[in-house]
């Protein structure tokens, strides 16, 4: 078949399959079984497509037509401008965190030597983020589970970060608190879900992304508890602790953070005008 009449078919099952970026995903997994970019599909619709590579395209589309998450079919996606490496068992980034990336980077000069800490750190999106936006920083990136300390590494490795950024395996705080190396600022976007919530979410979300990355506890507060009450002893310098929220968690993480003693506590609205960010720092 040639490039028009797949990208067709593969528009039509998309959405009858109910997916609502039918035209654009189409266009996305043939670029990357062909490994061309978009201008050259539009360009050469008439070119024809070789038998293998139609096979392969087709068996994405109906993977994709099961609601799996283009950029796990796709393994990158897009955060902050920079390309990170993604698969099933960490969370997607999405353009909702960069507001938590800006938000720590504002407390950072250009040339500032300090020690961040990115807790559950799936992806590593987060903190190495602000190691490509801050050229003297060191990151440590902290998970527990296989799947994203192997997806760390290789964003580490892709990134050319291997000096300044480290993965630590370890069940939030609890492997830090043990060494003797200390942090100026703590990011994390932590599973924040109330376990009710989860199977009401989207199926490409709560098919696919780790149950362990979403819920939050039956209040949704579980993560925020255990790293505020931890925070103070891996802190030093700034004594910055950042976190990504959900929309209705501000004025909860808020207290919780100023019953820990943290001044200065703000919170931060993302681009639709929702609660996204909540920072502060402990005095001294």
């Amino acid at each position: 078949m040639k490039i028009k009449q797949l990208i067709d078919k593969a528009k039509h099952e998309l959405k009858e399959a109910g997916i609502e970026t039918y035209n654009l995903d189409a266009r996305l997994l043939l670029c990357e079984v062909l490994n061309k970019d978009k201008i050259y599909i539009m360009v050469n619709i008439d070119e024809e497509v070789p038998a293998e590579k139609e096979e392969q395209f087709l068996s994405l589309v109906n993977i994709r037509k099961k609601k799996k998450p283009m950029q796990y079919i796709l393994g990158h996606v897009e955060f902050m401008g920079i390309d990170f490496a993604v698969k099933e068992g960490v969370l997607i980034p999405r353009g909702d965190t960069e507001v938590l990336v800006e938000e720590a980077l504002k407390n950072i000069g250009e040339e500032e030597r300090i020690n961040v800490l990115d807790l559950c750190c799936g992806s590593g999106a987060i903190g190495l983020s602000m190691a490509v936006c801050r050229k003297n920083i060191n990151v440590g990136l902290v998970d527990l589970y296989d799947v994203p300390e192997e997806v760390t590494k290789n964003n580490i490795i892709r990134l050319n970060l291997e000096n300044r950024a480290r993965f630590i395996k370890s069940d939030l705080l609890k492997e830090i608190k043990n060494d003797d190396y200390k942090y100026d600022m703590i990011v994390s976007n932590p599973p924040y879900i109330k376990e009710e919530v989860i199977p009401t979410l989207m199926d490409d979300v709560k098919d696919y992304e780790p149950h362990t990355a979403l819920s939050g506890g039956n209040d949704g507060l579980d993560f925020y508890k255990r790293i505020i009450s931890d925070s103070e002893s891996v802190l030093t310098g700034k004594k910055i602790l950042a976190f990504e929220i959900g929309y209705d968690q501000g004025e909860a993480v808020s207290a919780l953070m100023a019953e820990h003693g943290y001044v200065n506590i703000r919170i931060i609205k993302d681009l639709a005008g929702l609660d996204r960010t909540v920072i502060g720092n402990l005095p001294g």
